[in-house]
């Protein structure tokens, strides 16, 4: 079946509006025939990748490639996080050639005219889609979020695929995109009281692992869960699985009042009890730990309620000797931190702030053997990615583990 264009479209395939415009919609028809899209959607925003971590030079030469035809973002555009931290990676001992590398990215997202904000939670530093939009975000972990908890529409969007949803404005209307393909399918009933929020970490790692591909829809989870713990359970269901969009009846938009499964019967229904949750929470520190040397947190990116938490843990508290703890947050959260007063308290305490950078694609500048986190995202990655040991605990354990 032809894909349906419009004038517009029309247009942009046959340079009317430049080569970038064109390259961009040609990439784009190529993904709608694949996928047997019908017709294109316009999208409010894009979030994108320019991090080298994961684009390497291919990806940098593409993007270089587009800002030297003129292309330019014609919708709101913001990105994942840098692959060093940009304010400070020289004096942290990431090496100079690979900044540089991810420098030139910079450049190159720049003059193609994206909002630098370096996060993976674009809803925390401006770009908050509004319920049934339709946008194109990489990020998976924002990807849930967007879906999941705001109920915009978009796929996991692979970088190349993204930078020309921005050029263009649009993307196929196809997968997450159409109404019948947002049914849940599968259920999952959480009877474990209070939950915590290294619980929404554990149940998110144990969703992927469940629902894999599949839609979930969650039961127990109360309505007053926070931003934050819906934003770890996202998170970790797309790294353990790859799960773009789940619903909790009672709590998210498109389970709020409605039957998620349309009438459905769930092709699968288990119950999580609080035993499953601490056989799961065991399960992500690594089988050999040694003494911790050094907590990382921030994955997704921490808000500014996460950074006031912390800080009045470790307010009077100074790192013990040879110990460090690295934070993860956009610069605009660091920004709002420092005029509330709550990065000194950090500072005080010998805490590291790393805005802009996230250790998943990052390389690591340090010969630690075992590290700490509150992430289910970081539990899953880091120990294949950088070959360390890693202890997974609530950010109150991970304050207790590094401080006196």
């Amino acid at each position: 079946m032809a894909v349906k264009l419009n004038k517009e479209e029309e247009a942009m395939l046959r340079g009317d509006h430049g080569e970038a415009p064109k390259i961009a919609m040609e990439v784009l028809m190529r993904l709608a025939t694949a996928f047997g899209a019908e017709e294109f959607v316009p999208v409010s925003s894009v979030q994108a990748m320019a991090h080298y971590g994961s684009l390497h030079d291919a990806g940098l030469e593409w993007l270089e490639k587009l800002a030297a035809l003129g292309g330019q973002c014609c919708v709101p555009t913001t990105q994942d996080p840098a692959s060093v931290p940009l304010d400070k990676w020289e004096s942290l001992g990431f090496d100079g050639a690979y900044a540089a590398k991810q420098k030139r990215l910079a450049q190159a997202i720049k003059e193609l005219g994206e909002v630098l904000t370096w996060s993976c939670t674009p809803f925390n530093v401006g770009s908050i889609p509004r319920f049934g939009d339709n946008v194109a975000w990489a990020e998976s972990s924002a990807v849930s979020y967007a879906n999941s908890v705001i109920g915009a529409r978009t796929n996991r969007t692979p970088a190349g695929l993204a930078i020309c949803a921005a050029i263009a404005g649009r993307i196929p209307k196809e997968r997450l995109y159409l109404d019948e393909n947002r049914t849940a399918t599968v259920k999952v009933n959480i009877d474990a009281g209070t939950l915590s929020t290294l619980d929404y970490n554990t149940i998110g790692i144990m969703l992927g692992k469940f629902a894999g591909t599949r839609i979930p829809a969650l039961t127990g989870i109360p309505n007053t869960a926070s931003s934050d713990q819906l934003k770890y359970l996202g998170a970790s269901a797309a790294s353990s699985g790859s799960v773009a969009l789940y619903h909790i009846l009672g709590v998210t938009p498109e389970a709020f009042d409605r039957d998620p499964f349309k009438g459905n019967k769930p092709a699968e229904e288990v119950t999580w009890t609080r035993q499953d949750l601490a056989a799961a929470e065991q399960a992500l520190t690594t089988k050999n730990p040694g003494e911790i040397e050094h907590v990382v947190v921030g994955c997704p990116h921490y808000s500014i309620w996460e950074l006031k938490t912390l800080a009045k843990l470790v307010a009077g508290k100074k790192l013990k000797k040879n110990k460090e703890f690295w934070v993860y947050t956009p610069f605009e959260t660091e920004s709002l931190a420092q005029r509330m007063g709550v990065l000194d308290v950090l500072k005080e305490a010998g805490i590291q702030i790393l805005a802009s950078n996230c250790l998943v694609i990052s390389p690591y500048p340090r010969s630690h053997k075992t590290l700490m986190t509150d992430s289910g995202k970081f539990a899953s990655y880091l120990p294949s990615e950088h070959h360390i040991e890693l202890v997974y605990g609530s950010i109150e354990n991970c304050v207790k583990a590094v401080t006196e």
